[in-house]
């Protein structure tokens, strides 16, 4: 071989070493590209698109902020519109009168002077000859403060008969008030509870809704009267309420973030803490809503809140759930959803599109079963939903997910088989854990208005509050009503040594309920 050929040959090795190299080093990009643009969709989508999670029938997804916009402003041409039809939409008859059936009324009679009265022709007062229903209109009445005085009666026996050596006197005792040496009644304790914890309203901001009322209150005062009042009443009702939660065989279980800003770990403000919350599944004899406030989201804070627990758990895959002890674990299709919704985009073809699809078919079904007995669902499912199941895992298996939402997707679903499959054992158990993410809402609400709690207490008492106020309604009772009712008669309960008389005061109660519906 020639030195010229030598050349060549080796010249030939090194491009065609190069090419390699690149062609090698092309493959990465166009896979990292795809990556960026995946990344890029799913931001587009969080950031415009829709955020509901139904499936609809037909595609109208919003477009894409710049590229559709414009693409379709420059190919579109004006359209003459040929035809325009508008219609009115037929009232809905009865509506008004149903809205306002409950609502007292005062009748406003409509009537002419004597002067007006007046017969033109011939001067003679005209006679009534009948009434027309013109309009109803809604009024509204302000709140108003009023100061109840407790004075005491003292009697003395003032007979003369001499086997009463001494006389005898006696004193009326007066009702114990809500809150010892101050001056707020059941009712305000109640309004100022609502306030804050329905509507979301940071006691700064109430101090203005109070002044208006004539009572000039700064927001630490109300603050207190919160502490104070959840201490002394609410933590007794929160007590039996988490002894009644792990008597229950099957619950919901979630976690939200939580800000407190003097936390005793010596972490600083900007750490997150957790709002823990759980609940009884859907159709308990006794529902309950339990929220907890703690420093972190570690084990043992689930392990605290459980001890007791002995049934299944319906959760979102935490890993701190696992292996507690007498728990076991249900997975939540509503979570698997999102994943592969993430994953599929707009892209109507791709496999994420065929996963959404397998959700959808299980929860149309679980939809048809809602109204069957537990022993009837269980049935149902073994001879419906478990080869859709079995057909979804299968189809997972027949392809190798690289990289992107997709491959996080079918990770979820492989690592969450036993638990997400844990559903076609039982009759009672839920397709998904939006029962117990139904009830986070409140408490995300709620931070975002008041952002944070101070301290450790200031959470400690929100949580015991909302697991009140979110349990009150889950039971249908007004919430107002039952806060009042405890302020008013706990006081003079003599709960303490027995506690069984708090009984009468749970949510399901029959007293509760006959008092404050």
């Amino acid at each position: 071989m020639t030195d010229l050929e030598k050349h060549l040959t080796k010249t030939n090795d090194i491009l065609l070493n190069q090419i390699e190299k690149l062609t090698s080093q092309t493959e990465i990009q166009t896979q990292e590209i795809k990556r960026l643009s995946e990344q890029i969709q799913y931001l587009t989508k969080k950031l415009y698109g829709k955020s509901s999670e139904k499936s609809a029938k037909t595609s109208d997804e919003q477009l894409s902020l710049f590229e559709d916009f414009f693409d379709n402003a420059e190919t579109t041409a004006p359209q003459t519109v040929e035809e325009e039809i508008t219609y009115r939409r037929k009232k809905k008859k009865g509506h008004r009168a149903e809205l306002l059936k409950n609502l007292p009324e005062e009748i406003i009679h409509c009537e002419l002077s004597d002067s007006e009265r007046a017969c033109s022709e011939c001067g003679d007062l005209m006679k009534p000859m009948g009434t027309k229903k013109v309009r109803e209109e809604l009024h509204f009445i302000p709140a108003k403060l009023y100061k109840k005085v407790f004075v005491t009666h003292t009697y003395a026996c003032d007979c003369h008969d001499d086997s009463c050596e001494s006389k005898n006197i006696k004193c009326a005792t007066a009702p114990q008030g809500p809150i010892q040496n101050s001056y707020p009644g059941a009712s305000v304790l109640a309004q100022v509870f609502h306030l804050k914890y329905e509507m979301s309203i940071p006691t700064y901001r109430q101090t203005n809704e109070w002044k208006m009322y004539g009572l000039n209150v700064n927001r630490n005062t109300l603050s207190n009267w919160l502490i104070v009042a959840s201490r002394d009443w609410i933590t007794p009702i929160y007590k039996e309420l988490h002894k009644e939660l792990l008597m229950n065989q099957v619950l919901h279980g979630d976690e939200t973030p939580y800000q407190i800003l003097n936390r005793s770990d010596g972490k600083p403000a900007t750490s997150e803490a957790r709002i823990w919350a759980f609940r009884t599944t859907q159709n308990s004899e006794k529902p309950i809503i339990f929220y907890h406030a703690s420093l972190t989201r570690s084990r043992q804070v689930a392990e605290k809140i459980l001890s007791g627990f002995s049934g299944y758990l319906h959760c979102d895959g935490y890993s701190g759930y696992k292996n507690l002890k007498n728990i076991t674990l249900v997975g939540c299709w509503a979570h698997l959803r999102r994943y592969m919704n993430d994953a599929c985009m707009n892209n109507e073809n791709s496999k994420g599109k065929i996963g959404v699809d397998y959700c959808n078919k299980l929860f149309s079904l679980e939809r048809k079963f809602k109204i069957l007995t537990p022993e009837e669902r269980f049935e149902k499912r073994q001879l419906e939903s478990k080869p859709i199941v079995e057909e979804f895992y299968d189809w997972l298996g027949s392809f190798y997910a690289m990289k992107g939402k997709l491959q996080s997707a079918v990770t979820y679903a492989i690592n969450q088989k036993q638990e997400l499959t844990r559903f076609l054992e039982d009759g009672r158990l839920q397709l998904s854990n939006n029962l117990m993410e139904e009830k986070i809402r409140p408490i995300a609400i709620g931070r975002k208005n008041y952002l944070f709690s101070t301290s450790e207490q200031g959470a400690t008492t929100n949580a015991m509050v909302y697991t009140i106020i979110e349990t009150a309604k889950e039971n249908k009772i007004n919430v107002s009503k039952y806060l009042t009712y405890l302020f008013e008669k706990l006081p003079n309960l003599n709960f303490y040594q027995n506690s069984d008389l708090l009984q009468d005061f749970l949510p399901w109660s029959k007293n509760v309920k006959e008092l404050c519906t």
